[in-house]
């Protein structure tokens, strides 16, 4: 049974966190070449990395934005990066796109201050919970994408933060787009453009995306085996869910959670 929820969706600029983003802390001595079906912003916490991408290495670099399915290998001896991996189809990577501007990728630290580099994350950030750094990875987000003029500020529709609190509620059952338009009191039509409109994702897309975070977030929470938590969250089995998640990260859920701190 579908349940509606009460409560307030709190969204940030262009939607909260998860909505377009799945985030990790992780120290890579050398991470071989590899690629994402997303975007990828890497920003070093310490030290300087290099990366090798698009035939040459970049040295010394603090961040760095990655065009999605663009292979690359970084090389980050005793570095610690936050590592965020964006939705190409969302708000948040429509602005990269146009950042990127069809580039392999982007140095981030050509658009904003060393100083945004040096203190992404307060100089404790490996002692305070995943709920005190989360608003530190938004800011960091949104202050690489405030560079442009031609960010959209309009407030997010109330309908849109309706239907958000309504599909959060329900990952562990059969979500259509026709449960959630009744919730919002709209019709399915209309509900498929408010979410291209206010997300800039298709429905469908949004609620595997939201699976998949749920998925990771669960198993990690109750130290629980993958294998029954994808199944609660939609996925047919554990093999459907590894080959979804793969596909899209380019590592395995198994890696990310075992070798990775992830901010969920």
């Amino acid at each position: 049974m579908l349940q509606n929820h009460s409560g307030m969706v709190k969204l940030g600029k262009f939607g909260s966190l998860g909505d377009f983003s799945i985030s990790y802390i992780g120290s890579m001595v050398r991470v071989t070449e590899h690629y994402h079906n997303c975007y990828k912003v890497v920003v070093s916490l310490d030290q300087n990395f290099d990366c090798l991408i698009d035939g040459q290495i970049l040295y010394g670099l603090r961040g760095l934005i990655v065009n999605e399915t663009i292979p690359h290998t970084f090389f980050a001896p005793d570095s610690n990066v936050l590592v965020n991996f964006i939705k190409t189809d969302s708000l948040y990577g429509c602005q990269l796109r146009m950042l990127l501007a069809d580039k392999a990728y982007l140095n981030i630290g050509s658009i904003l201050d060393p100083g945004q580099l040096t203190q992404v994350l307060p100089f404790n950030y490996a002692e305070l919970p995943n709920e005190v750094l989360l608003p530190h990875v938004q800011v960091f987000l949104d202050s690489i994408f405030y560079v442009q003029e031609q960010l959209n500020t309009r407030a997010a529709d109330e309908r849109i933060r309706l239907a958000l609190w309504f599909i959060d509620g329900n990952l562990h059952d059969t979500l259509v787009l026709k449960a959630v338009a009744v919730c919002i009191n709209l019709s399915a039509g209309r509900t498929r453009h408010l979410f291209a409109q206010e997300l800039g994702m298709p429905f469908s897309q949004y609620v595997l995306w939201k699976r998949i975070q749920k998925t990771i977030a669960v198993a990690i929470a109750e130290e629980s085996k993958l294998t029954d938590v994808c199944l609660r969250f939609g996925f047919t089995d554990q093999s459907h869910f590894n080959h979804t998640f793969k596909r899209i990260f380019g590592l395995t859920p198994r890696n990310m959670i075992r070798n990775h701190r992830v901010l969920l």
